[in-house]
């Protein structure tokens, strides 16, 4: 891939690669589905140089270059390389810091990755990358720091599980290291697994935040399409089908120990380990993948521009076998929420 000189050069480059137009002619999910995999291979190669300008910014504005060792953090569905064509910032950073350091060089330490991940966030907003609505942005005290603040952190959370914290602990598992030192963030990792084994009270917590997604599907399997508003006739393809599923296969992968990134990924292990039947992960990996195709062409139903309309799908927009497909993947994440809900209780015997 050509490398930018520059953020504008970055969108620009941005917007030629992932130009959506190649699928206008395509309305089946599984024409689709094998688009997700090189979309997501080029936000990882554009968001890595976003990163490596916003460095050369610094030391080119006389700031200097990084202190000390630092990886750049994806979050949400970046972490789990699972983004559409229009996808929003969901980033952290974490450095290290040695421990012969003073506090005023500490500070200094600080201080760097503070104006870095201003100069990360603006960049990639340029580029065409909006910051996340919830603040889940490296500029941020909770998702930027050094390894033992990310740890005192992780601690904080575990020990109060309430709404909020159970969502920042559920967006840390779908943590994965874009650029920078994979070993750094691995203490992190390690304390998150340490924590999170056993504790079924915080398993339970998990649980609910995410169970109270609904699934747009009726009575007789009839798809209930929003009946008002500028998405009237759409489906919320995102958090009425994706995330269900997204969510509950999560839970269980936590639940039975497995710390991989992506979706795909946790049903292989799933399986591997017998949590699930290999059909079952297989029919789930089925589904998932045409979810993930249908998200791509989102954008083209309403051709807007805005993120908010990146969850929606217009139904007469698709073809009739896909709207059967869509039918039965809703189908497949209320019985998985219907198994999540149960999952507590299992562990707790």
């Amino acid at each position: 891939m050509q490398q930018a000189e520059s953020f504008a050069e970055l969108a620009q480059l941005r917007q030629e690669l992932l130009d959506p137009d190649p699928l206008r002619e395509l309305n089946r999910a599984g024409e689709m589905a094998p688009f997700s995999i090189v979309v997501n291979l080029i936000h990882d190669n554009l968001i890595r140089q976003g990163v490596l300008l916003a460095v050369d910014a610094l030391a080119k504005r006389g700031v200097g270059e990084p202190p000390v060792p630092f990886a750049f953090l994806q979050f949400g569905s970046g972490g789990r390389f699972e983004q559409a064509i229009i996808s929003d910032q969901d980033n952290g950073l974490v450095y290290s810091i040695p421990e012969h350091l003073s506090e005023s060089e500490q500070e200094r330490v600080h201080g760097y990755f503070q104006l870095l991940a201003a100069t990360i966030v603006s960049g990639l907003e340029e580029v065409g990358y909006p910051p996340c609505q919830g603040n889940v942005t490296c500029l941020s005290p909770k998702w930027r720091g050094s390894v033992d603040q990310w740890i005192d952190q992780l601690d904080r959370w575990i020990s109060h599980p309430v709404w909020e914290n159970a969502r920042y602990l559920l967006l840390a598992s779908d943590v994965r290291v874009l650029y920078g030192e994979s070993a750094i963030f691995a203490p992190v990792l390690d304390r998150f697994r340490q924590l999170l084994a056993g504790n079924t009270f915080l398993l339970d917590r998990l649980v609910s935040n995410t169970l109270h997604y609904r699934v747009p599907l009726g009575l007789f399997g009839r798809v209930l399409p929003e009946v008002t508003g500028r998405f009237r006739g759409a489906i919320n393809i995102k958090y009425g089908v994706y995330l269900p599923i997204v969510n509950c296969v999560r839970h269980f992968a936590l639940a039975h120990g497995i710390f991989v990134n992506s979706t795909l990924e946790r049903l292989g292990e799933l399986a591997e380990k017998g949590v699930w039947s290999k059909s079952f992960c297989d029919e789930i990996a089925a589904h998932f993948r045409l979810i993930q195709g249908l998200r791509l062409t989102a954008l083209l139903h309403w051709e807007d521009g805005h993120y908010t309309s990146n969850s929606y799908i217009k139904l007469n927009k698709l073809s009739p076998d896909s709207i059967t497909q869509v039918r039965e993947a809703m189908k497949l994440a209320i019985r998985l929420q219907k198994m999540t809900a149960k999952l507590p209780s299992t562990f707790r015997g």
